[in-house]
């Protein structure tokens, strides 16, 4: 079973979307709660699935993108590990 790690970008973007649900939601748990349950699919699922994520090639090469209710994950594997590079929104609001 591969390693998960999170990168430094990868937590600055968990952080910026624990900001950003609190912002709608004012609701300091609702954030928690959510990243906590993103935290534990995408480390669930590649946990048991590596490869679940389709490949994507054309953003980096070896990585892989898995998605999470509008989030995308973008991840490599390495022999000794899984590590998630970004984490980004898929459908920004329009300006």
């Amino acid at each position: 079973m591969h390693k998960i790690v999170f990168s430094k970008t990868a937590v600055a973007n968990l952080t910026e979307q624990a900001k950003y649900i609190f912002e709608q939601t004012k609701n300091e748990q609702a954030a928690d709660r959510y990243l906590d349950k993103m935290k534990n699919y995408i480390i669930q699922t590649l946990s048991h699935f590596p490869k679940s994520g389709r490949p994507t090639e054309e953003l980096s090469p070896n990585t892989r993108k898995l998605v999470y209710q509008g989030y995308s994950i973008i991840y490599r594997i390495s022999e000794a590990q899984i590590e998630i590079l970004v984490i980004f929104r898929e459908n920004l609001p329009k300006l």
